[in-house]
């Protein structure tokens, strides 16, 4: 596994979150990942690496997770990100940043020393999935956990909330 997969299990182990961990085949869709673990696509907490270009000025990056059944709306999510701008992080800047590619970035930002955003629809599950680092394994935990544990941003769906 790599070097994402043991920081987050370890994460979850040390700050004694309740999760489980599955092994599976890896997927090529939101939909054949649906089938593949058994949960709805609203279940899933996909992650998106968002690059922010500050209304004060400067750049970084903050990982955003939103249901597997929704597309981010980037222009709406700037407003509560406090971005004058946002877009999606390249491959490389994944890479660089946490160490996967795409498909595999979890929805934790602190092992990576990233600010969470998460939308509030998340939190309406008794639990979630998401990939754990890596294509071919999944964590599933109860997405109250997942906040108390990282504290995000919580937003609506159209993106408003307060930035961080």
């Amino acid at each position: 596994m790599n070097d994402a997969h043991h920081r987050l299990i370890d994460h979850f182990t040390r700050h004694d979150v309740r999760f489980e961990e599955i092994e599976h085949p890896t997927a090529a869709s939101a939909e054949e990942y649906s089938r593949v673990v058994g949960s709805a696509l609203h279940e899933q907490a996909k992650a998106l690496l968002l690059r922010r270009h500050r209304r004060e000025g400067g750049k970084d990056l903050v990982i955003h997770s939103l249901p597997g059944d929704q597309r981010a709306d980037l222009d709406a999510l700037a407003d509560a990100l406090a971005a004058k701008r946002l877009r999606m992080a390249s491959a490389d800047e994944l890479k660089e940043a946490t160490g996967c590619n795409f498909g595999e970035l979890p929805s934790v930002g602190s092992i990576f020393g990233l600010p969470l955003s998460m939308d509030v629809r998340l939190l309406e599950q008794s639990r979630i999935f998401f990939n754990a680092g890596v294509l071919d394994r999944s964590v599933i935990l109860a997405p109250h956990d997942l906040q108390a544990l990282e504290s995000p941003l919580v937003v609506t769906p159209t993106g408003y909330g307060e930035g961080f």
